[in-house]
């Protein structure tokens, strides 16, 4: 009894120094860390697994199995419930879609007979992944419904987020791209009520598709940018490979078949590397296109041979469909007549199993039926809205109509009000976002900084005190051996100042113990003066800033002046930091090789993007003056008045 929270404990600790990046992760290893309540442990192990699923499906399942053994010694069924459900999930991340199936079904079991909403709602909602992935459109969408009127119950605007893109991915596949579109966007509206990132990332995809399927390039490839950033922040590596396979749909839609090619294979790399199988037959199935799209026929049948056993080997009829139905157009362009009926024949009989009269009836069906209940929920609301109203206009029949001129002034009043409170939330949950982005970044700086000067530099001290102490113990055999003896002294003191110099680059004393423009002089002063002379002008700096407005401009200049190192070719850099009574301006001058401001692909590199987002962050401005061979201005204002 006492080995397995044990083991459960270790486990995650091996997965906290792998994965640490996440916050959400972090959160749970702390309570994992100061709760002693075996219950809670279960349901905190749990969570751990759902969330690292996308980050390690192994890791994941091998925590969620040992989390279920645990939860079944403690005789907790909502704790072997929510396993089932984690342990099907880790097998799904990693394409293996009838485990799912079978684990979902348990979790079902087991909701039922405890009553549990919340866990028969995930569990519903897994289940119409299931069927989605497996092709069975019509009990995909039973089943995601069935989720969302049981998260209604219980108000989880998260699970009922999750279970209506399922269902908009179903009519993406049946091409009603109106309707696909409309669940996104009323997802939207429900993004300042989650804060679970992965909702987020899967809803942006889905409409990033739809927008690819309408041809909307331009705001498909904003989606996808704008998914990536965020797959980056909360490190689930497994919902890139989705942004990265829409983009490169929209460049061989747009005839650019070498950014196409090369977005497949990242595709590729990361399906591979969680085995899932399902995604790489689409990557395959795409990648035929492209080789088709370029008469490139070879190509095309070997990429489309592999998308058909893929899919056969998970079941997965709607990547076989796809890849017979291009391989048809393959075998055509080469004349092969045979080979092509053969292929339009097995993709015929594939669309038949998959969309039929009957699965369309019961899809129709149940839309009209959801359709139905939502509008009488609406006429319920309204019946009961119109009966208040009428019991108030018959108690003041003589003074109605000034009730009517002033219910609808405060009506619309209220409107305005309410909308005007919607868009200051926005705001205010962005800043908040992006405040704490900066500042968990700033703390994992802190804290390896911090490692590496306390830990890592404390033992290579020690190290370089036990060889300086044998040195005068030890008698040399001849003067090569001592020699060889001081250079690995120098190389343990040159390992020390190393650790050193590094820590304090990620947190430099200075910003700490002084000032920003002392801080910005003590990293100037560990740049060789032979490779860039760089000169530094502060005026109006004496007295400290606000914190976060130091660290940001701190980290922003270390930015501005790595990237001159590394690409402008420049001997000469002047920087300039003022405060005056309008606020704080910065600027960054290079005599460097220059570049295209008009080139919008050079502002696509993460350097430039993240001294855009932190001077925007601290609500300022930032111009970059430059032209291929005079060199770049980099000029940042930021105001007290903010």
């Amino acid at each position: 009894m006492k080995l397995l929270p044990l083991l459960i404990l270790l486990s995650s600790f091996f997965c906290e120094s792998n994965f640490a990046q996440n916050k959400k992760l972090d959160g749970f290893y702390k309570q994992l860390a100061t709760t002693t309540d075996t219950r809670q442990r279960i349901n905190i192990s749990n969570n751990i697994s759902a969330e690292l699923k996308l980050i390690n499906a192994d890791s994941a399942l091998s925590l969620s199995q040992k989390t279920l053994t645990l939860a079944e010694q403690e005789n907790y069924p909502y704790g072997i419930g929510t396993a089932y459900l984690a342990i099907g999930l880790a097998n799904s991340a990693k394409g293996r879609f009838e485990l799912l199936n079978e684990y979902a079904q348990k979790a079902i079991a087991i909701a039922d007979k405890i009553k549990s909403d919340s866990l028969m709602g995930y569990s519903l909602q897994a289940m119409g992944a299931y069927h989605f992935d497996k092709g069975n459109y019509d009990i995909s969408i039973e089943k995601e419904i069935a989720a969302i009127h049981t998260f209604e119950k219980i108000s989880d605007a998260a699970g009922i987020l999750k279970a209506k893109t399922v269902m908009s991915q179903v009519y993406q596949l049946k091409n009603d791209l109106p309707r696909a579109q409309q669940i996104l966007q009323e997802n939207l509206l429900l993004f300042p009520k989650i804060d679970d990132a992965k909702i987020k990332i899967n809803t942006l995809h889905t409409l990033a598709n739809v927008y690819g399927m309408q041809g909307k390039y331009k705001e498909a490839l904003a989606l996808d940018s704008q998914g990536i950033k965020l797959c980056d922040i909360e490190n689930t590596a497994f919902y890139k490979s989705s942004f990265y396979d829409n983009m490169a749909n929209c460049y061989m839609y747009s005839n650019r078949f070498t950014e196409a090619e090369k977005y497949f294979r990242l595709c590729l790399q990361l399906d591979s590397s969680f085995d899932n199988k399902k995604q790489q037959a689409d990557t395959y199935l795409n990648l035929g296109t492209l080789m088709l799209m370029q008469k490139k026929y070879p190509e095309a049948r070997s990429y489309l041979t592999t998308a058909v056993s893929l899919s056969n080997t998970t079941g997965y009829k709607q990547g076989a469909y796809g890849a017979y139905l291009t391989l048809s157009d393959v075998y055509k362009a080469q004349n092969e007549t045979e080979k092509a009926f053969d292929a339009i024949s097995k993709a015929t009989a594939l669309k038949d199993s998959l969309i039929n009269e009957k699965t369309e009836n019961k899809i129709v069906e149940l839309e009209t039926l959801y359709q139905t209940e939502k509008k009488e929920q609406q006429l319920q609301l309204q019946k009961a809205e119109i009966t208040k109203k009428n019991y108030l206009l018959w108690g003041l029949a003589l003074s109605i109509g000034l009730l009517v001129l002033a219910g609808f002034a405060f009506y619309r009043k209220r409107v305005i009000q309410q909308e005007l409170r919607l868009q200051s939330e926005v705001i205010k949950q962005q800043d908040i976002a992006t405040r704490a982005i900066i500042n968990a970044e700033e703390n994992e700086r802190k804290r390896i900084a911090a490692d590496l000067h306390d830990g890592v530099g404390q033992m290579m001290s020690a190290a370089k005190m036990n060889l300086s102490a044998f040195e005068h113990e030890m008698t040399f055999k001849d003067e090569t051996q001592k020699l060889n003896f001081e250079k690995l002294l120098g190389l343990v003191d040159e390992s020390c100042k190393e650790i050193r110099n590094v820590s304090h680059q990620m947190m430099p004393n200075a910003l700490l113990k002084s000032s920003l423009a002392s801080a910005v002089k003590e990293f100037l002063d560990k740049i060789d003066n032979r490779i860039i002379k760089i000169n530094l002008h502060a005026e109006g700096l004496q007295e400290r800033l606000d914190s976060n407005t130091e660290t940001v401009l701190y980290r922003v200049i270390q930015e501005c002046v790595n990237n001159v190192i590394k690409h402008s070719g420049a001997n000469k850099l002047d920087i300039s930091l003022i405060k005056d009574v309008d606020g704080i301006s910065a600027t960054v001058e290079d005599n460097g090789r220059g570049f295209d401001t008009a080139d919008k692909k050079k502002f696509e590199g993460i350097g430039l993007k993240n001294i855009s987002s932190r001077v925007t962050f601290l609500k300022g401005t930032v111009d970059f003056d430059s032209a291929p061979g005079r060199g770049t201005l980099v000029a940042i204002h930021v105001p007290f008045d903010r």
